[in-house]
């Protein structure tokens, strides 16, 4: 992680250093699901390459730091009976969630992946551009993922903001150029949290192809899959995860044997008290030192 002190446009000698610091997002929960909002950094413990970390540098509650949302929306044929109920609560949720200092973009795919809308603070542009979409066509579902997940790097590694993307689907793909793996790789590396909003019945098939790649997904990330095959549970499932990101914790740490070589570090974070759930990302790519 880099940091250039002096700008080499300019035409001065470049002086950079190392920032070997990891900013890890999670929240907390009870034995009933509830989230917990009154840890202190001695409840938890980080290991990073399953060695302890060479320092904690600061430890938030209920974190302030401005959000970067992706929203990312299924426009297939499949989900036209829903899709008027799914804007309605997308554009609500956007309303509701987004403070001054917080902004979002609007991704939506069928066979092709559209961004609707980039990244802005005003929740009435960002609603117009859901109010846009319409439904029809094939599934490019892991295409849209790494899209999105790219456009969320495009924000500053400074730490200074909290990464969030939300996919509402049923995680099915018939039509992408890329492959599952590409969407798991680009989730690390946008160090994002990662909720599914799941259209999937499970009536007939309680694990279908789709849950199984929305698994994948949310659970290296941080996040988690909700349901919301009909309109009762997308708004749940959206209060649930304005809820967690009102909720969520920032540890940040210094890594120990810490090398900037590209590889992956695996990242747990263990409680110390009982029965005590901790939901966040279980790793990231260590960012390449500058030559």
């Amino acid at each position: 992680m880099i940091a250039n002190l002096v700008d080499p446009d300019a035409g001065m000698v470049t002086i950079s250093k190392r920032v070997d610091e990891v900013n890890l997002l999670f929240t907390a929960t009870d034995s009933k699901g509830r989230f917990v909002t009154d840890l202190e950094a001695s409840d938890v413990q980080v290991f990073d390459n399953r060695l302890p970390p060479e320092g904690i540098r600061s430890f938030q509650k209920e974190s302030d730091l401005p959000l970067r949302v992706g929203l990312v929306i299924d426009l297939s044929e499949s989900i036209t009976d829903r899709f008027k109920f799914e804007k309605k609560a997308a554009a609500t949720f956007l309303k509701k969630s987004l403070r001054p200092t917080d902004q979002a973009f609007i991704v939506g795919f069928n066979q092709k992946v559209q961004l609707f809308q980039d990244f802005t603070g005003n929740p009435a542009v960002l609603g117009q551009a859901v109010q846009r979409m319409k439904a029809g066509g094939n599934t490019s579902f892991y295409d849209a993922v790494v899209f999105a997940c790219h456009k969320l790097q495009e924000q500053p590694r400074d730490h200074s903001t909290r990464k969030v993307l939300i996919l509402i689907t049923d995680g099915q793909d018939t039509s992408s150029k890329g492959i599952l793996a590409d969407a798991e790789q680009a989730a690390a590396r946008a160090e994002a949290s990662i909720f599914a909003l799941s259209t999937n019945d499970l009536k007939y098939d309680d694990y279908p192809k789709g849950e199984a790649v929305l698994e994948l997904l949310t659970r290296y990330a941080g996040g988690q899959i909700l349901r919301a095959r009909d309109a009762d549970q997308l708004t749940k499932a959206f209060a649930q995860v304005e809820q967690a990101l009102r909720s969520q914790y920032v540890l940040a740490y210094k890594p120990a044997d810490f090398t900037p070589d590209g590889s992956f570090r695996t990242i747990e974070l263990r409680p110390n008290k009982p029965k005590l759930r901790i939901q966040c990302r279980r790793g990231y790519y260590a960012p390449r030192e500058a030559q």
